[in-house]
């Protein structure tokens, strides 16, 4: 619908026009009235009308005064100046002849024909819907020019250096790998309402969406993101290049931008990737380092499984993340990698203990999970539940799974005041029979396995901190240090001391 304005000093004449012909069925809306040609001017630069009902002599401002003001304030602000029709009787037609020189598309005797009114509307409306196609086709040549110019300076580096200016270029990426799949249709849409208010250009890249942004504050420009990326809390998926001077810096902030793609895999919690947002990343290590620490990864996730060791499975964890989180690789790759692993221990497990019945854990899900993650966080922690997983069940309602989980339990928390009685009531059994089952299991007595297990861990520290024998003492479990010394030389045939400063020299 289009917008009327009708500015008339007579209230009965105002009324008249808005009730003398079905505007709606004409295609316009009145948007208000004046009754003076102060208030004209004034309804025209709130309202933005398309078509103004103007009468020619009014109080405050006559409509010729009216015109001249509107003209001049439409060609000050870049706006479309109204199309006007004037309203006059007969002994103002010289003021009507000014009003079509002004540029007035039309004039009507008072009191209005009804027909002749319609006819001028109509006349008026074809106007500046042809205007509007005009001006929507020069636009729309206009943005292919752009578009092929920008898409040859940043695709291929090609640019005419005359044209070289000194205005300042920031380059987005919003990649449609990491934007919400729901959207993916949407996304250049979406990139234009949230961006629409700086000067900018949009170019579609193999799917990504290639943000040109013109002479924008950065502080806006962040601004923006964050409000943007809100919509979106699934991940990560906007790139950003410095801001940079003339069509060079634009090619380089572009290039900036395209090189934190990989980035996207890995980061989180951050509007966007930035120059900031990658420092720290090891950008020298290569994904073939993972291969060839991956046969000693498999067999540890193997034996911890085996013994029930989650302690050591969350130490086999951090090691496996360190190797495989590479940033100058493909997130695919990335992924294969974690699902090779997956497959190699589960594939190691099974052969070696059938009967385990492993299959429930879904060995055929393991591929789509991983595969449909976004980010490496996620991707990472399936990964770690399904080792967790394959633990857990490899150790159900077998004859020994709880003598082995008791152990795991006692290797991680030896230095505690462990006894038969509490390890019973925490795994639900009796102590009596969890003595027998640990000395069948493992060929010793519980305390012996306890007193060895906490000797050991005391070498350790003997050797490798400055720490002092009784801190060492209370470290493995032995509140009294005399009872400790007892113990070590026992077991070694030296007191602490001594074992040290042997082994040291």
């Amino acid at each position: 619908m289009m917008k009327l304005l009708i500015a008339d000093d007579e209230e009965s004449i105002r009324t008249g026009l808005k009730y003398i012909v079905d505007w709606e069925e004409l295609g316009f809306t009145i948007c208000t009235e004046a009754s003076n040609g102060n208030e004209a001017v004034q309804a025209i630069k709130d309202y933005s009308p398309d078509v103004v009902l103007l009468d020619i002599k009014m109080p405050g401002l006559t409509g010729i005064e009216v015109m001249e003001q509107v003209n001049e304030y439409c060609k000050t602000h870049g706006t479309q100046v109204p199309s006007f029709l004037i309203l006059s009787g007969f002994s103002q037609f010289e003021y009507a002849q000014k009003a079509l020189n002004l540029g007035a598309k039309g004039y009507l005797l008072k009191p209005v024909d009804e027909d002749e009114l319609t006819e001028k509307i109509n006349v008026i409306k074809a106007d500046i819907l042809n205007s509007r196609n005009v001006q929507e086709e020069s636009k729309t040549a206009r943005k292919y020019e752009s578009n092929v110019f920008y898409r040859n300076l940043l695709l291929k580096g090609e640019y005419d250096s005359s044209l070289e200016n000194n205005d300042e270029y920031t380059v987005l990426i919003c990649s449609q790998e990491f934007f919400p799949d729901e959207n993916k249709a949407l996304i250049e849409k979406c990139v234009e309402n949230y961006f629409s208010f700086f000067a900018m250009e949009t170019l579609n890249i193999n799917g990504d969406i290639a943000v040109v942004l013109k002479n924008a504050n950065e502080e806006a420009v962040s601004n923006c993101i964050e409000r943007f990326v809100k919509h979106y809390p699934e991940g990560v998926f906007i790139c950003r290049g410095k801001k940079l001077k003339g069509f060079a810096g634009c090619l380089d902030s572009f290039r900036e931008a395209s090189s934190y793609m990989n980035f996207l895999f890995y980061i989180s919690g951050v509007p966007c990737v930035s120059e900031e947002t990658v420092e720290g990343f090891d950008t020298t290590k290569e994904l073939t380092d993972l291969d060839a620490n991956m046969e000693n990864y498999c067999s540890r996730a193997v034996f911890c499984i085996e013994t029930y060791d989650k302690a050591g499975l969350e130490t086999l964890f951090e090691d496996i993340k360190k190797d495989v989180m590479v940033v100058t690789a493909k997130s695919s790759d990335v992924k294969q990698k974690l699902i090779s692993s997956l497959m190699e221990i589960y594939n190691k497990i099974n052969a070696k203990y059938p009967e385990r019945e492993l299959e429930k854990i879904q060995k055929l899900e393991i591929v789509p999970k991983i595969l449909e993650k976004k980010t490496f966080d996620s991707a990472f922690t399936f990964f770690r539940n399904t080792l967790n997983s394959i633990i857990e069940t490899f150790h159900t309602n077998t004859a020994d799974s709880v003598i082995v989980k008791v152990i795991a339990y006692v290797k991680t928390n030896y230095a505690s005041d462990l006894k038969l009685e509490t390890l019973g009531d925490l795994f639900n059994c009796n102590s009596a029979y969890l003595g027998k089952k640990f000395r069948k299991y493992t060929g010793v007595q519980f305390n012996t396995y306890l007193d060895n297990l906490r000797i050991e861990e005391a070498k350790n520290k003997l050797l490798n901190t400055d720490l002092k024998i009784y801190q060492i003492s209370k470290l493995v479990g032995y509140a009294n240090t005399d009872y400790f010394f007892m113990k070590f030389k026992k077991a070694t045939g030296m007191t602490p001391k001594e074992f040290k400063e042997q082994t040291n020299s």
